[in-house]
């Protein structure tokens, strides 16, 4: 989610409520306090989510496609992870008693959310799939991402989002979908045999479960990712918003932290950065759209609860993406169609329309650019890839800095240029947890 994600996105956001979009301001645009993050890692410039959640989250830098450990550690190789882990602030509110959550639309074992508790040295360690983990990596001493969060000690007070295949045996069907089979070829059937709390799969169910209740929350609400909220909204089915999702855990852990002791609770709308992977840009921006309403309801939530200037906001991006736009488009042009302003809405090489959405890399990648490849073109559709300028399976990531905003107490510790892993602490530093626990002025 890098600056022309939000732009785009604002605009985006501005064009469904019926405005031009360029001058709309956003949810996380209204914070008082705004920086840029440099992103890279300890021996990449363009980084990856596991590298950058880990800064994110546990205030150190690390190695690329690792979770959780310090940058000694080498990426897939078990033996070398002994002794780098570091613990994250989610770890350092529960130390202290606070009520924590993980809310997110991607599977929960994903790289990002994983840095909230896991310690791993590749982030493909989701479960013991005998691939990427297997019978090596556990006689070596380490542990798949999945089961570690469920033998979490003491447990994650609700943790939400996709992912179930890492959680059940590759003989048990899935309850949803009867012809998927979970991934894990232990024969471990994890929230059978060792989640103590409660376990949900649908938005059902979800809706019954008493806000407050002591017992932690585990909801997977897919197989996989969860859904792209275009196809989500069109079809609701028993799949919960992100937006549905953070307000319930809100809610929750306010009830549980009895509205005065304080919680953490991480958000991602995790579908944005796979969005531009596959160079789908409805999807991104759609996605980017719902996160921003997510950050709206957050706000309103704690203000009726009168506790929202007690409580420190941190929005920021893990990374960017190689997704760019301009085209010489007029005021309130569709972000989705095509430039407008004379002499740039052609490409001066082919004669060819000119999109305004455009990826440096990706899969869709038009060697022949003619009249029936526009022809075919479907802008309202949600499969359509926009174009690339170098042919990739996917889309890589960016390198450049991101923004972060921040409202609410300390929250003018957010300005400047920053290193990522320094949000760690700064958060820390705002809430007395972890090494600044002790600090002038905390209770």
């Amino acid at each position: 989610m890098g600056v022309s994600t939000m732009t785009a996105g604002r605009i985006r956001k501005g064009q469904i409520l019926g405005q031009l979009g360029e001058d709309y301001i956003t949810e996380m645009e209204q914070f008082s306090h705004l920086g840029l993050v440099k992103t890279y890692c300890t021996d990449h410039q363009t980084p990856d989510s596991a590298a950058t959640a880990t800064a994110l989250l546990c205030g150190v830098k690390t190695t690329l496609g690792t979770i959780g450990l310090d940058g000694r550690v080498s990426r897939a190789n078990c033996l070398s992870s002994h002794g780098t882990h570091v613990d994250s602030i989610l770890n350092w509110a529960k130390e202290l008693g606070h009520a924590v959550g993980i809310v997110v639309t991607s599977r929960v074992t994903h790289a990002s959310p994983a840095s909230a508790y896991a310690h791993s040295p590749d982030r493909n360690w989701e479960g013991y799939d005998s691939t990427n983990f297997g019978a090596k990596e556990v006689a070596q001493g380490c542990v798949d991402i999945a089961r570690q969060l469920i033998l979490q000690s003491p447990p994650i007070d609700i943790v939400l989002g996709g992912g179930r295949r890492f959680f059940y045996p590759n003989q048990k069907p899935d309850v949803a979908n009867s012809s998927l089979h979970g991934a894990r070829t232990d024969n471990m059937s994890l929230i059978d045999e060792f989640w103590n709390g409660k376990y949900i799969w649908n938005k059902t169910e979800l809706h019954k479960i008493v806000l407050g209740s002591p017992e932690p929350i585990l909801g997977l609400f897919h197989y996989d990712q969860m859904r792209f909220e275009t196809d989500r909204i069109r079809n609701p089915k028993e799949e919960p918003s992100l937006s549905e999702m953070a307000t319930f855990a809100i809610e929750h852990l306010l009830l549980k932290s009895r509205n005065k002791n304080g919680f953490f609770l991480f958000i991602e709308g995790s579908r944005i950065d796979h969005g531009h992977h596959f160079t789908q840009a409805r999807y991104a921006l759609d996605d980017y759209v719902e996160f921003d309403n997510t950050i709206g309801q957050v706000k309103r939530i704690l203000q009726d609860k009168g506790v929202l200037d007690d409580t420190l906001l941190v929005v920021t991006a893990d990374h960017s993406n190689p997704f760019s736009f301009g085209a010489g488009s007029a005021r309130g042009s569709n972000i989705f169609g095509y430039g407008s302003l004379e002499n740039v809405n052609v490409s001066t090489i082919d004669k060819m329309p000119v999109h305004i959405i455009t990826y440096g890399n990706g899969p869709n990648f038009a060697a022949t650019r003619n009249k029936t490849y526009f022809d075919s073109i479907d802008f309202n559709g949600t499969e359509y890839k926009w174009p690339a300028a170098i042919p990739m399976l996917e889309a890589t990531h960016s390198g450049e800095d991101v923004a972060v905003f921040a409202q609410g107490p300390w929250s003018h510790l957010f300005i400047g240029t920053m290193e990522q892993n320094t949000i760690a602490h700064k958060m820390a530093y705002a809430a007395c947890w972890g090494a600044y626990k002790k600090r002038k002025g905390c209770k």
